[in-house]
């Protein structure tokens, strides 16, 4: 995260003590409010409904390798952009969302800046750009207590590594919801068939994201 001028971090500090995003900033870019917030040390949520007050315990569908991401519980991510990828993809468009955030542990023992990466997977074929399967949503503020975060662990040809993911086994209440839009998001976007990751997952797990020779990608 880039370092941040004290007016903006004044603002921020405003707008969150009142709880209210509507006092960011105007062309402040919002991740940089909510990658704050991760620094303060808040969780953060994504998603595509602005009516939630309570986060219940769910089993998600994942096709990664370990075990962590398979629990049943409250996922949170203590990195904004990877909250935003969850709270912009326009699900009823997108079959499919390959995504993470990672550090690689670094010869003398500390951990990269995180490193991001986004691909959907459209229903319709027709579509050929990736930027066009977001869509608005939010990101909600949750208290850390309770959360456990991943522990680090070997990726093969990458070493030990570390992702910005947080479990909780029990309902969480947010105590802010932040509205997002496709053009807050700074990263890019690229796309792949679902059938045929689905097919290379299942044959080397460790293969992520799965996206060598594909030709729909931006």
């Amino acid at each position: 995260m880039p370092k941040l001028p004290g007016s903006e971090v004044e603002a921020f500090q405003a707008a969150w003590d009142a709880r209210n995003p509507e006092l960011l900033p105007e062309g402040v870019p919002r991740w940089l409010f909510l990658e704050w917030l991760a620094r303060e040390g808040w969780l953060l949520h994504g998603s595509a409904r602005g009516d939630l007050t309570e986060f219940e315990p769910r089993k998600p569908h994942d096709l990664s390798p370990d075990d962590f991401s398979k629990r049943t519980g409250v996922f949170a991510a203590s990195s904004g952009l990877w909250a935003m990828m969850y709270a912009l993809c326009d699900r009823p468009r997108v079959r499919r969302m390959l995504n993470m955030a990672l550090q690689v542990q670094e010869p003398g023992g500390g951990w990269s800046p995180l490193r991001y990466f986004l691909s959907l997977a459209p229903r319709d074929p027709a579509i050929t750009e990736g930027r066009a399967l977001l869509a608005p949503g939010c990101v909600y503020v949750l208290p850390p207590d309770g959360f456990e975060q991943m522990p680090p662990y070997a990726w093969p040809g990458l070493g030990a590594v570390r992702e910005a993911h947080w479990v909780n086994p029990n309902p969480v209440h947010p105590v802010l919801r932040v509205p997002v839009m496709p053009a807050d998001f700074p990263l890019p976007v690229r796309m792949h068939d679902a059938a045929r990751v689905d097919a290379l997952a299942q044959n080397d797990p460790w293969g992520f994201p799965w996206l060598e020779g594909q030709g729909a990608e931006s």
